[in-house]
């Protein structure tokens, strides 16, 4: 009787033991089944992030190729178009060595038209020198002083393509529309941040009535392209003042 009950015994820690394991092996079944479907949901949502991330980025692409378009329309007909007009209407009355002069002119606008949308060499340059070649001939249409404490570190040619087109935006919003006599440029590159600042003593504007103008909206996207923060500070008839900071990583 007593190895009867024995047996039974043995038999009921069996089937415990089967029980035990068919549980676990249900339950690791369970965990397994839960992990694969987080890991195929994180990744449709990762394909839905990418998906968004790259529509996003063409439609900004497009946004910033569309301003650009507009920009270059703007220069043409503001500047190019106005002057060569000139030299067609006043061509019987000047003479020949002042049409000599209107059309060097007109060459030079064409030159910085050109060398404003063809991107500069970033491999070979840095950007202290980038921008200090850039203002010497703006030199001659108005006093540009430009100071730069830098020091030998890398910048990425994003950062430098970005940083002057937002230089080539507010000088020539400054050239345009400021009647400014000077301007200062000042570029500070530490190990930690690079700080922008232009500062021109015109006659300023309100910012809420020019906040729309291509001109500040490519240096928006720009800046925020680098993630740079930025602050432009005037008023009428008091100057203005850009000032841009960001991270070096």
């Amino acid at each position: 009787m007593c190895c009867w009950e024995n047996q039974n015994q043995v038999v009921v820690w069996i089937w415990i033991g089967i029980g035990l394991f068919f549980l676990t092996t249900l339950f690791i079944t369970l965990l397994v089944i839960n992990y694969l479907k987080s890991i195929k949901k994180n990744k449709q949502k990762v394909s839905t992030m990418f998906r968004d991330v790259k529509k996003e980025y063409g439609e900004h692409m497009l946004s910033l190729q569309e301003q650009d378009r507009e920009r270059l329309a703007e220069e043409l007909h503001d500047n190019i178009i106005s002057q060569l007009n000139i030299i067609r209407l006043t061509i019987n009355e000047k003479k020949p060595e002042e049409l000599n002069v209107d059309l060097k002119r007109s060459m030079q606008l064409i030159r910085e038209l050109s060398h404003n949308l063809t991107p500069p060499d970033l491999n070979e340059i840095d950007l202290a020198d980038l921008i200090a070649d850039y203002l010497v001939p703006i030199n001659k249409n108005i006093e540009v002083i430009f100071h730069h404490l830098t020091i030998e570190i890398a910048i990425s040619n994003p950062v430098k393509l970005n940083i002057f087109r937002i230089i080539q935006e507010l000088i020539t919003n400054i050239l345009k529309h400021a009647e400014a006599t000077r301007v200062d440029v000042s570029l500070r590159i530490s190990l930690n941040y690079l700080m922008l600042t232009i500062e021109d003593n015109g006659r300023g504007f309100i910012i809420g009535n020019h906040s729309g103008g291509i001109g500040l909206r490519n240096v928006h996207s720009r800046a925020q392209k680098i993630k740079a923060i930025y602050k432009l500070k005037t008023k009428p008839e008091k100057g203005t003042k850009f000032i841009a900071c960001m991270a070096i990583q």
